[in-house]
């Protein structure tokens, strides 16, 4: 096939992709922009989620703000105490109510206090979950979204084949004066090439979490034992005990979480970091009790997992940037930023050209805007588009009102 032919064909393979795809892809991409900086939205709206940033050697003990939870609300459930994810963040419990409501409590750090509690289903909450699942079943959601990454990949391929010298591109300022065509198609070309790292890691991460939605699952973290079928009565002087422990099953070991036995047979687990372990999550180093006799059930380091499950734990904080705190996210968000803009500038190109074309054949009458036009050439793939996000959208009420998400 001639050189020109084939370019065509990438040519047209990187149009249908940008336009045919852009409503359900501009949606994803925007909504997991969002879920980068989801906490600190939530910090911006909720007052109890914000305190005065101290040390960390002044941090309450875990047996103490377990204490201050019981205190202030003796009849809730906990299920689980996360640390905060910044020094002026408090501390996130997931509580129930015994009327069955799920609330998110907040406590000061240092203070030991309980600020106040909120609906679960947060900023957080919400674009992770619209994002992941588009609010549907995970099993049907997350590979329909993640599968999103097989054309993004063939975009990418094919807009690095079709820019000719690619790589003499990356300080080309985007003509202005012009029209709005060249214009887009430069700043187009700017924000593609700026943002192919970013493209390559959000791709790579979206291939690793569809395979596992279709059964390559990373195995468990070691061998945990079943807890004692027996009623017990966790204190905070237990909990501290049983933090102190954790150290000293595991030297070094930073804990980040505590999940706390909602009804017999169920453990105490820390949750934590270990050996300075890069790009994984709290859960990949652990210690768990029986809290009925304080017997040790298992624990793993992170660094004696396998290959399969550190590519499984490096997955979510490189796809959402925050393995290196505020830093890192608000790196991840300006370049969710940029992939959205590449969605809506490849549509803006696409549009006008297809606008030029018709008027010089007299297909359109002039007065036809590059958007309806555009509107009318993603064929039925738009209406696709507009259900997903009617659909997501629409089944939020019921996602907000569903059981405790898995954590």
């Amino acid at each position: 096939m001639p050189s020109r032919k084939r370019s065509r064909l990438w040519f047209d393979l990187h149009s249908w992709i940008g336009l045919k795809l852009t409503l359900f892809m501009s949606f994803v991409l925007i909504t997991g922009t969002l879920a980068v900086i989801s906490n600190e939205l939530d910090w911006l709206t909720h007052d109890s989620m914000r305190v005065e940033p101290q040390t960390m050697s002044e941090r309450a003990s875990w047996g103490d703000i377990y204490a201050a939870l019981h205190t202030a609300h003796p009849q809730w459930q906990f299920s689980y105490i996360v640390e905060p994810i910044d020094p002026w963040f408090s501390v996130l419990v997931y509580a129930q109510t015994p009327q069955g409501q799920r609330r998110l409590v907040d406590v000061d750090p240092y203070k030991a206090e309980v600020r106040g509690d909120r609906h679960w289903m947060s900023f957080q909450r919400f674009f992770r979950n619209i994002h992941r699942h588009l609010m549907l079943p995970v099993k049907i959601g997350v590979p329909l979204v993640s599968a999103l990454s097989l054309p993004m990949i063939l975009s990418m391929i094919s807009g690095l084949i079709i820019y000719k010298k690619f790589w003499r591109g990356f300080f080309n300022v985007p003509r202005r004066g012009r029209n709005t065509r060249i214009f887009n198609g430069d700043l187009h070309r700017l924000l593609g090439l700026w943002s192919l790292w970013f493209l390559i890691v959000i791709s790579a991460s979206s291939v690793f979490y569809l395979a596992e939605s279709l059964g390559w699952q990373a195995p468990p973290f070691g061998k945990l034992q079943q807890a004692a079928q027996a009623e017990f009565q966790l204190e905070a002087t237990d909990i501290d005990r049983y933090a102190e422990r954790a150290h000293e099953v595991l030297p070094g070991f930073r804990i980040a979480a505590l999940q706390l036995p909602t009804q017999p047979g169920r453990p105490l687990v820390f949750q934590g970091y270990t050996d300075g372990t890069w790009l994984v999550r709290p859960r990949a180093s652990y210690v768990a009790f029986d809290p009925a006799n304080g017997e040790l059930l298992g624990s793993h380091r992170s660094s004696d997992a396998n290959l399969h499950q550190r590519i499984s734990e490096m997955a979510d904080p490189l796809h959402f940037g925050y393995f290196g705190g505020i830093t890192t996210k608000l790196t991840w968000f300006v370049f969710g930023l940029g992939l959205s803009a590449l969605s809506i500038t490849g549509v803006i190109i696409y549009a006008k050209r297809l606008q030029k074309s018709h008027t010089a054949n007299k297909e359109a009458q002039p007065s036809s805007g590059p958007w309806a036009i555009a509107w009318q050439g993603m064929g039925y793939w738009k209406w696709i588009g507009v259900a997903v996000i009617v659909v997501a959208l629409a089944l939020t009420p019921i996602e907000a009102m569903a059981c405790l998400p898995s954590l």
